[in-house]
C-alpha cells in the first residue's frame, strides 16, 4: 500500500464534535483531515431530534449547552443563516427542592429563565394541560437545531480553509508504533492517512474501533442504550414550545404547528451498536401520555419512527481527553443524547487540548478514567426534575 498524505491532525469521525474541532484547528494553522465512514453527520447527529436546551441536570452540562448555543449564534450572525429555531423550552413538573437547586445553577451561570405558574402557562399556551400543583420553567432562547444545514455550512468552511474531508471510507482502524498512533487505515485505500496527532470521535462505534485497533477496551467502558422517538401528527394545530413533562418523562418537540417529535420514556439497554430496532411497547406507552399534556391530542397518530443507539459511560459523563497510553491520541465518546447540545463547545475545547492551549477547567471531570459508576440504564438524557 503506497503512503498517502500526512496531516498534522487526523480526525476519525465526521460528527458535529469532529467538525467543530476541525474548524478550530484550521483557524490555528493546522493541516487537518476528517476521515468518515459514510458522509458527514450521517451517524447520531443525523438522527438526533436537534433539541438545544440549557435545562439540564449537571452544572457542567448547562454551561456546555449555553456555550454551544453561543457558538451557533455567532455563526448565524457571521454567515447570515439560521441554524437554531428558537421555539423556547418548557419543563412541567411538580414543585420540588430540585427546582430550587436548578434556579441557583441557572443564576450562577447566567441562564435567563422564567418560572411560570399554572395560570400563566395556560394564558401563553392554551392547549397545554398543567396541574395546579405544578410549575413551569421556561427558557426562551432554546430550540431545535437544524444539524443538516449546520453541517453543510461547516463542511464548506473546512474546505475553504484548506481542510480535507474524506467520506465513504468504510471501516477504519488506527495503527500504533510504541506510544504513538501513526496512521489510520480503512476499507477505502484513499482514506488511509498518516498523521502527527489523532482525534477518535466515532460515537457508538468508538469502543469497537478502539478495541480492534489496540486490543483493549477504552476506559471508562462505553455503555449503549436505545434512543427512539416518533414523528407524530398531533391531529390539530398547536403553537407550543418544546415541552418536557417531568412527571411522565415525555418530550414534545414541535416540527410544525401540526407535527411534533415525541419521545423518551423508560430507558432500554442496547445489545450492541447495531441493535436499532425500535421498542414499540415503550413508544406506545410514551404516546399514550400525550393527551395528558396536550388538549385534543387524542386524535394524534404516528407518521414515522426513528430508532438508533446512543452511548454513555458508567458514571454518565462523556469522555474528552488524551488516551492514557498513546500520547498523540485524543478520544471523545459517551455524549449520550446530549451530543447535539455539547458538541459545538466540546469540539472547540478538544481542539484547544490538541493545540496545548488553556482549556475549560470543567473538562477535567471528563478525562479518561476508571469505569466506576452505576453502570445501569437510567433516564439521564433529558432534564430530571
Amino acid at each position: 500500500m503506497r503512503i498517502r498524505l500526512k496531516y498534522d491532525v487526523v480526525i476519525v469521525g465526521g460528527g458535529l464534535l469532529g467538525q467543530f474541532a476541525a474548524l478550530e484547528l484550521l483557524s490555528r494553522g493546522y493541516r487537518v483531515a476528517i476521515v468518515e465512514r459514510d458522509i458527514l453527520c450521517s451517524g447520531s447527529c443525523s438522527k438526533s431530534t436537534g433539541i438545544m436546551t440549557r435545562q439540564l441536570v449537571l452544572r457542567a452540562d448547562i454551561i456546555f449547552a449555553q456555550r454551544s448555543i453561543d457558538i451557533i449564534t455567532k455563526m448565524e450572525k457571521e454567515y447570515g443563516e439560521h441554524f437554531l429555531r428558537r421555539t423556547g423550552f418548557l419543563t412541567l413538573s411538580p414543585i420540588s427542592r430540585v427546582t430550587k437547586r436548578l434556579e441557583l445553577i441557572y443564576r450562577s451561570v447566567g441562564v435567563e429563565y422564567k418560572l411560570l405558574e399554572p395560570h400563566e402557562i395556560k394564558e401563553l399556551w392554551e392547549t397545554v394541560i398543567v396541574g395546579d400543583n405544578e410549575i413551569g420553567i421556561y427558557t426562551e432562547g432554546d430550540g431545535m437545531l437544524n444539524t443538516g444545514s449546520l453541517s453543510y455550512r461547516i463542511k464548506k468552511e473546512i474546505e475553504r480553509s484548506g481542510g480535507s474531508i474524506l467520506e465513504r471510507c468504510g471501516e477504519t482502524s488506527l495503527i500504533a508504533d510504541g506510544k504513538y498512533v501513526v496512521r489510520v487505515i480503512s476499507d477505502n485505500d484513499e482514506c488511509s492517512l498518516y498523521g502527527d496527532l489523532f482525534i477518535l470521535d466515532v460515537g457508538v462505534d468508538t469502543a469497537s474501533i478502539f478495541t480492534r485497533s489496540f486490543g483493549r477496551t477504552p476506559e471508562p467502558e462505553q455503555l449503549l442504550f436505545k434512543c427512539q422517538s416518533a414523528s407524530v401528527d398531533l391531529g390539530g394545530e398547536y403553537g407550543i414550545p418544546i415541552i418536557y413533562d417531568g412527571k411522565n418523562h415525555l418530550y414534545i418537540a414541535p416540527e410544525t404547528k401540526r407535527r411534533a417529535i415525541v419521545g423518551d420514556g423508560p430507558c432500554k439497554i442496547a445489545r450492541d451498536q447495531n441493535d436499532i430496532a425500535p421498542d414499540r411497547e415503550i413508544l406506545i406507552e410514551t404516546l399514550d401520555k400525550l393527551p395528558e399534556r396536550l388538549a385534543g391530542s387524542e386524535r394524534s397518530h404516528i407518521i414515522g419512527i426513528t430508532s438508533h443507539v446512543c452511548g454513555t459511560t458508567p458514571d454518565f459523563l462523556p469522555v474528552i481527553g488524551r488516551d492514557s497510553v498513546y500520547e498523540n491520541l485524543y478520544i471523545a465518546y459517551g455524549l449520550s443524547s446530549y451530543g447535539t447540545m455539547r458538541s459545538p463547545y466540546l469540539g472547540v475545547e478538544i481542539a484547544k487540548m490538541v493545540n496545548g492551549s488553556k482549556i475549560d477547567p470543567l473538562l477535567k471531570i471528563l478525562s479518561p478514567r476508571s469505569s466506576k459508576g452505576l453502570g445501569t440504564c437510567e433516564e439521564i438524557h433529558t432534564p430530571i426534575i
